[in-house]
C-alpha cells in the first residue's frame, strides 16, 4: 500500500505539472489573419459534429482534489456507451489516498444524535460518472451565420496551447445561459479541433455545476476525447443542514479547495453487456 500510495502521489505531481502546462501563451502574429470569429467558430463545429466513436469506451478517471488540509487523490475504471453517452462506474476505487476507515470512531454529536467522523475524505461530487466524448451540446449548435445562433462570438487573440496554435473565441450566449454554457473556446489552427473550453458549470446539476471548469481534449487512438476537466473554485459540500454561506461549514460539511478530473487509458471494447449500465449510483458529476 505504501508503494502505491508514493506511486499516487507522484502522479499527482506529474499532473499538476501537466495542467499549469495548459496556460496558453501569445503568438508573435495570427497565422489567418483573414478569418473571422464566425468561420473559425463553424469549422469548429463541423469539426466536432463529423467525430465518431466505437460503440464501447473503457477508461480509468483519476480524481483530485483538496481538503481538510491534505490531498485526495483516486482512480476508478469507467465504461462509456457511446450511443447516449451512458457511463458506468465501479464504485470501489482502484487505488485511493484514503486509509481503510474505522467503523466505530464517533465522536460528534448533531442534534444529541452520535454522527460518524471521518478522518478520510469522500468523492466531492460522488462517484464520477462523467463520459469522455461529451462534447457541451456543441454537436446541436446552429451555425453562428445562422439567424437560430445560440452564440455571439469574438476572435480575441492566437495563442500557443500545449504546444498548438490556436485561436482563442469568446462565445456569449444569446439564449438560456445555463443552456449554452461555453464561453471560451481554443480552436486549432491546422485541423480546427477544439483543444482547450471554459464553461459555466459542467454537470446536468448539483454545486458543480454553479462555478466555471476548464475542459481540455486530445485527439487519442485518433479520436477526440476529453482530457481534463477542472475547477479551481472553493466549494462547501455535504453536512446535516442546508448551506447559508459558501464561507461557512456546517457540521458534516467539508470544504473542497478544486476539483480535477483526468481521463486516461483509453481503450474500446467491441463487446459490453448493455446490463453494466442499468445500474444507477447516486453522483452529481454526470453529464448526460
Amino acid at each position: 500500500m505504501g508503494n502505491r500510495l508514493l506511486g499516487i502521489a507522484g502522479a499527482f505531481v506529474a499532473l499538476y505539472a501537466a495542467q499549469c502546462a495548459f496556460a496558453p501563451s501569445a503568438l508573435a502574429a495570427p497565422r489567418h489573419a483573414g478569418m473571422s470569429a464566425a468561420e473559425i467558430f463553424d469549422r469548429a463545429l463541423t469539426f466536432v459534429r463529423e467525430q465518431n466513436y466505437p460503440p464501447y469506451v473503457s477508461f480509468v478517471v483519476t480524481v483530485d482534489t483538496q481538503a481538510k488540509g491534505r490531498w485526495l487523490v483516486e482512480q476508478f475504471s469507467s465504461l462509456c456507451r457511446a450511443r447516449d453517452d451512458r457511463v458506468s462506474t465501479t464504485a470501489k476505487p482502484l487505488s485511493t489516498t484514503n486509509h481503510p476507515d474505522n467503523p466505530y470512531r464517533f465522536n460528534l454529536k448533531v442534534k444529541g444524535l452520535q454522527v460518524h467522523d471521518s478522518p478520510n475524505i469522500d468523492e466531492p461530487l460522488g462517484i464520477p460518472e462523467i463520459s469522455p466524448i461529451y462534447d457541451f451540446g456543441l454537436s446541436r449548435v446552429p451555425p453562428v451565420t445562422s439567424s437560430a445562433r445560440s452564440y455571439e462570438v469574438a476572435l480575441v487573440d492566437e495563442q500557443t496551447l500545449r504546444g498548438r496554435p490556436a485561436y482563442l473565441l469568446e462565445l456569449t450566449p444569446l439564449g438560456d445561459p445555463k443552456k449554452y454554457r461555453v464561453r471560451e473556446m481554443w480552436v486549432d489552427v491546422e485541423d480546427f479541433s477544439i483543444l482547450q473550453l471554459t464553461t459555466d458549470g459542467a454537470f446536468a446539476g448539483g454545486p458543480g455545476n454553479t462555478v466555471a471548469w476548464t475542459v481540455s481534449f486530445a485527439i487519442d487512438h485518433g479520436h477526440w476525447l476529453i482530457e481534463n476537466e477542472a475547477t479551481t473554485a472553493s466549494l462547501v459540500l455535504g453536512g446535516y443542514a442546508p448551506a447559508v454561506d459558501s464561507f461557512i461549514v456546517l457540521p458534516g460539511s467539508v470544504r473542497y479547495e478544486g476539483i480535477s478530473y483526468t481521463f486516461s487509458d483509453f481503450e474500446f471494447p467491441k463487446t459490453v453487456s448493455d446490463l453494466l449500465f442499468l445500474e444507477s449510483k447516486p453522483s452529481q458529476a454526470v453529464q448526460q
